[in-house]
């Protein structure tokens, strides 16, 4: 005597169940995603990116940048520590991501007081600029670029300019090193 019973039912909960397991799984193995704007900056992802901030103030040691992949991996973390010879002081966290409203990169931080930044980004090549309304060094407000250029896979120069009516002057530049 067979005690078994066909139940389409269940045939067909186990292959719906069968067919989301296997999408998600295919959906979270990189090769499987197509090629997304922020991908472009997927270099920057991993280790500790230094720069040497010796020259820029009495007890200024390095400045430590860290990149990651958000949780579901469609835009990139970052922090910023400036360690100084007293403490490490973990000034900046954002994001760096894609606005489909705009249609451009785009990058939004706060710093730790409590002051957000965002503006557009362009990546050309080993080119990567961001634009933004902030304090220079002299606490007024100013249009603003970072420019990121990357030298090798471990190493970048990192440029912040003003506008200064139709140039750019520069205020600082630094070289960041992956550890």
């Amino acid at each position: 005597m067979n005690h078994f019973k066909f139940r389409p039912t269940a045939l067909v909960l186990c292959f719906a169940v069968s067919i989301a397991v296997h999408a998600q799984a295919a959906a979270e193995k990189p090769e499987a995603k197509a090629q997304r704007h922020i991908d472009t900056l997927a270099w920057l992802v991993g280790g500790v990116w230094t720069a040497d901030a010796t020259k820029l103030g009495p007890g200024m040691l390095r400045i430590e940048t860290r990149y990651q992949w958000s949780d579901n991996s469609s835009y990139i973390r970052f922090t910023t520590h400036f360690v100084t010879t007293a403490r490490e002081l973990k000034n900046y966290d954002g994001n760096l991501f894609w606005n489909p409203t705009d249609q451009k990169l785009a990058a939004w931080y706060m710093d730790a007081g409590n002051s957000i930044t965002q503006g557009p980004m362009a990546v050309d090549g080993d080119l990567w600029q961001i634009w933004f309304d902030g304090q220079d060094f002299e606490g007024k407000q100013a249009s603003l670029r970072v420019q990121v250029a990357r030298k090798s896979a471990d190493l970048y120069t990192w440029t912040l300019a003003e506008k200064q009516g139709e140039d750019w002057k520069q205020l600082a530049t630094l070289d960041y090193a992956r550890k």
